[in-house]
């Protein structure tokens, strides 16, 4: 099992007895191991005094980092200062389990080196070899690797670089599953925070977390609780099956949590974990045949979002899978189930997520219904309504991709009811229904202050008493437009039903049990 170290930056030696603290209740919390940053104590004696009291007394097994200013560090001074650090600790007997080395300047100091060996031989310490990339992948990481693993004195070899897509990812787990020795791979930022949650799969020594309320080392650490609760990171191991929210952006998602846990409770082996994709057929297309291509990632489904619904149908087709009927009709997918020989299934549960909610305050037969936006979600929405009788007029703020909707559902049934509106006639006729499939409003998406109806040049008037409005953004839970609805005394149905009633049939499609609904709304609060 991979090991959870939590890195705690120490900027100045007054904070000594403060991040002792935090590192005690690290440990609590179920950490392995705190790292020092003490980028900023190696230039002084003050700073070094610190250094052996963080290590003396820390509650947990330490590793110490004083990172160069050259690989992301604040360290500015020379590697003599940096030796007479260790130097300080050989003879204060402060002896941490690890010490952390960027390789290149291991290579180029001999005065560095001859330190940091004593400190070996001094107690029960290892060598951390270790060379970080912000820029993107290193073209010479293989060499890189190589040249580190060939090091006598190494325990120890860490990779990171800051990962440009997810498929760097999979290279990480690459790196990792043919390692000679102890090793760490991560990809920094949002595109490699599954490298850091599946260390465990692939036999990766350890991944670095934060304390909640606490600034990260390095872009994309997750919390410690995240970790531990969230993802269930002791528990992952090389059987652990992998599903994954896939759209762009995702870290705002709650699938990981509500799936996570339910995971949990029927037994289920397996993480849900964030994957986010930029815009663009061929992002996704590589990004998930990549992941398919990788055996020893067990990929077994996906929750799949805005904007890549299409993409997913569109790719399941070229694959020779199988549509279901609901992702047929709604042109979209937000479901992707990964069979034991295989095959690919693509599936719709938006459509439930919309309509059951729905149905639950209205008869829609013969009603009028607003959809604000034209993509996956709304073509899902139009496709239940259809079907369940109302009549349908999409609102989006490009004009010729609403027509390319209302063009699509009427190719398959030229007596459907739907239509293209515009800003005018939303503010002046009467709608029974308005649903926002739009990300406007949501936490992380392109503007979370603002209302779809302004945007698309409607009026707050349309929310009248009685209206019902469906908002199929659920983080936040009050969206700017539900905040007006209920001013406005309109009826609200908020994204989390129709997060909750559609993650129900994926959860059911993927595991083949029913999903823990009274679990799930306790979480969400």
């Amino acid at each position: 099992m991979a090991l959870i170290a939590v890195s705690i930056s120490v900027e100045e030696p007054a904070l000594v007895a403060e991040v002792l603290e935090l590192a005690q209740l690290a440990g609590d919390r179920g950490a392995s191991l705190v790292e020092w940053r003490v980028d900023e104590l190696g230039l002084s004696e003050a700073g070094h005094e610190a250094c052996q009291v963080l290590v003396r007394e820390s509650p947990l097994p330490c590793i110490l980092t004083c990172r160069h200013e050259c690989e992301g560090g604040a360290f500015d001074g020379n590697e003599s200062q940096r030796a007479s650090l260790f130097d300080s600790l050989i003879e204060t007997n402060a002896i941490p389990r690890y010490v952390d080395i960027e390789s290149a300047r291991w290579a180029g100091s001999p005065e560095l080196r001859e330190s940091v060996r004593r400190l070996l031989t001094t107690g029960d310490c290892g060598l951390i070899l270790s060379t970080h990339d912000f820029e993107g992948r290193p073209d010479d990481l293989a060499r890189r690797v190589d040249s580190m693993r060939a090091e006598p004195e190494v325990n120890v070899v860490k990779v990171a670089w800051s990962a440009r897509s997810i498929r760097d990812s999979m290279e990480a787990f690459d790196l990792l599953r043919e390692s000679a020795g102890p090793t760490i791979t991560i990809c920094m930022d949002r595109f490699g925070v599954i490298t850091r949650i599946l260390a465990g799969k692939f036999g990766g020594l350890l991944t670095f977390a934060v304390l909640d309320g606490q600034s990260g080392t390095a872009p994309g650490q997750p919390t410690l609780t995240e970790l531990q609760e969230r993802y269930r990171f002791g528990d992952i191991g090389a059987a652990t099956k992998v599903y994954g929210i896939l759209g762009d952006p995702v870290a705002h998602s709650l699938s990981p949590l509500i799936h996570n846990a339910a995971f949990r409770r029927v037994d289920h082996d397996a993480v849900l974990v964030p994957m986010p994709v930029v815009d663009g057929w061929e992002s996704f297309k590589a990004s998930v045949a990549t992941m398919l291509d990788q055996p020893s990632l067990d990929l077994a489904g996906l929750c799949v979002t805005a904007p890549h619904k299409e993409n997913l149908l569109r790719f399941v087709q070229e694959q020779g899978g199988t549509i279901a009927d609901s992702a047929m009709s709604a042109g979209a997918a937000n479901t992707l189930v990964i069979q034991s020989d295989g095959g690919l299934v693509a599936d719709n549960t938006d459509v439930h997520g919309i309509i059951s909610p729905l149905q639950d305050v209205i008869s829609l037969e013969g009603v009028r219904v607003a959809i604000l936006g034209a993509g996956g979600a709304a073509r899902a929405a139009a496709s239940g309504l259809l079907a369940a009788g109302a009549e349908v007029v999409i609102f989006n703020r490009t004009r010729e991709r609403a027509e390319h909707l209302v063009s699509a559902m009427k190719a398959e049934d030229a007596g459907s009811r739907i239509e293209v509106g515009s800003g005018g006639p939303l503010a002046t006729d009467r709608f029974q229904v308005i649903i926002n499939t739009t990300s406007l409003g949501m936490e992380g998406g392109p503007d979370a202050s603002a209302s779809p109806l302004e945007a698309l040049g409607g009026e707050h008037e349309s929310l009248a008493e009685g209206v019902i409005l469906f908002e199929t953004v659920y983080a936040p839970r009050e969206t700017p437009l539900v905040q007006e609805a209920i001013q406005r005394g309109a009826v609200v149905i908020t994204g989390d039903r129709m997060f909750l009633a559609q993650a129900a049939q994926q959860f059911k499609r993927w595991t083949g049990h029913d999903a823990p609904m009274e679990q799930w709304q306790n979480l969400l609060g």
